[in-house]
């Protein structure tokens, strides 16, 4: 992170409400971000982050932009500064092989339905995975809550959860509930979050 107080953060979307709503949503949130820049498609992107990549502590990044994808972001950041964190921020449920492109590249995902209040939740608990990993945690989950996690990441419900594994929604949010314990986390956006950082997806 750069040395001030602030996460200088890179907006990446499309649709000019969006990037207007996540503005506001990180200035009144107090989630301690700057927008540094804005893009609205893969060429702006890779412009600013050629310029000032290393400067970027985190890009919130659409998936599909007009002219590619969010692989075509990630690839240059990562080349750029592999430090710079990248959370996803779609408007749609991504499918499996979707995610399989840009999983072991991201370090959060999150939907644009997301409230400022969990926005700036998701962004602390990304830097704070990361720090708690450098620091060696380790947890262990049965093979049973990491199917769980796992659907989680993949943006299902409780109910789509417990359809899948042929479980009750009630045992399913009682899974959610021993892992949010043993992970410290406190809602499905950081169960999500730790779950990419942390290699568990």
């Amino acid at each position: 992170m750069n040395s001030n107080s602030n996460i200088k953060v890179l907006i990446v979307e499309d649709h000019p409400m969006y990037r207007v709503g996540m503005r506001m949503a990180l200035r009144y949130s107090q989630s301690g971000c700057e927008v540094a820049a804005e893009a609205e498609n893969v060429r702006q992107a890779v412009d600013f982050l050629q310029e000032h990549g290393q400067e970027t502590d985190l890009i919130l990044l659409d998936y599909y932009l007009p002219d590619g994808t969010a692989n075509d972001v990630i690839g240059v950041a990562k080349s750029i500064s592999p430090v710079t964190k990248v959370l996803l921020i779609t408007g749609y449920q991504l499918d499996a092989s979707e995610i399989s492109k840009v999983e072991n590249n991201i370090d959060g995902y999150i939907g644009k339905t997301v409230k400022p209040e969990e926005l700036k939740v998701c962004i602390q608990s990304l830097f704070k995975t990361r720090e708690s990993k450098r620091e060696g945690a380790t947890v262990t989950l049965s093979p049973r809550e990491l199917e769980i996690v796992r659907l989680c990441a993949q943006g299902k419900s409780a109910q789509e959860i417990a359809e899948a594994l042929y479980l009750s929604k009630r045992t399913v949010e009682g899974h959610k509930n021993r892992i949010f314990s043993k992970l410290n986390c406190k809602s499905t956006i950081e169960l999500v979050n730790y779950a990419y950082t942390n290699g568990l997806v």
